[in-house]
């Protein structure tokens, strides 16, 4: 009966596991926005627009092939950056893009929902739908077991001032990010560094290591940290290392890993390769 008690008393103690209740949080809420109708399994389509007039709708001879909706929507009109939406009834409407981080205005088709995105003057139209086969056939994400020692903090190097990094996309364009500095850090008493890119207002690393087109997606994945603090600490919390929108959709415009950021090393943590791949 003495050693039950001492059993059930120690429950409590081992259930409040800081690490893995944040991870395991983290990990819950981000899956159950990727599983989302806004996710990016529900991306369906891209449609890079040629300058003048687009015709879209579901009819095969349309320029934006559209999987639902009426045979002829509309006309999507490009001049050079901007694009006018012409319904075949009812106003125009120019449509916002993504460009420097806005929010796109989003064009709503039936259950379709379209929005213009801006990559270096290359304009386009991302998809979505909330019936796409990719959401349907989705089930869960999968994750190495969480580990405290790919909870990190590393050391912040700054640069003297912020630098350009050209980091290339999977379409075969360039995306200008802006760098802060380097962050060095210890892996298995192995010294390494990430060049991350200012986001969102926080640090973003897009990395490989040797895990990537192995256990863990060929592209690499991607990590946020929050900027360091004054003692330039950087907090590297590599359990919720997660695979690029890349990894779930062929309609994404994902960055690939520069060299400086592949590592020679295996970082087991974080997200595995999804089902399918």
């Amino acid at each position: 009966m003495r050693a039950r008690c001492f059993f059930l008393l120690a429950l409590p103690l081992l259930a409040a596991d800081p690490l893995t209740d944040k991870v395991t949080a983290w990990r819950a809420t981000y899956e159950t926005a990727l599983k989302s109708t806004t996710g990016w399994l529900s991306v369906a389509g891209l449609y890079w627009l040629e300058e003048g007039p687009n015709s879209a709708g579901t009819d095969p001879s349309n320029k934006v092939v559209l999987p639902a909706g009426p045979a002829r929507a509309g006309v999507f009109e490009r001049k050079r950056e901007q694009v006018t939406w012409h319904p075949a009834s009812g106003p125009a409407k120019i449509l916002k893009s993504d460009k420097d981080l806005a929010t796109p205005d989003l064009l709503s088709i039936g259950r379709l929902t379209l929005f213009t995105i801006d990559r270096n003057g290359k304009i386009g139209l991302r998809l979505r739908d909330p019936q796409s086969k990719m959401r349907r056939e989705f089930h869960a994400t999968r994750w190495f077991p969480i580990r405290p020692q790919y909870s990190l903090t590393g050391q912040f190097k700054p640069y003297p001032q912020n630098k350009t990094v050209l980091i290339p996309d999977v379409t075969g364009n360039t995306l200008k990010y802006e760098s802060p500095g380097e962050v060095e850090f210890n892996v298995n008493g192995q010294k390494l560094s990430l060049e991350p890119v200012l986001d969102e207002g926080q640090l973003f690393f897009v990395f490989k290591d040797k895990t990537s087109g192995r256990q863990t997606y060929g592209g690499g994945r991607m990590l946020y940290a929050p900027l360091p603090g004054p003692d330039n600490k950087v907090e590297l919390e590599f359990n919720i290392a997660k695979n690029p929108p890349c990894a779930f959709t062929p309609y994404a415009t994902c960055p690939i890993p520069t060299k400086h950021n592949a590592l020679n090393v295996a970082i087991e943590a974080g997200e595995l390769t999804p089902p399918g791949h």
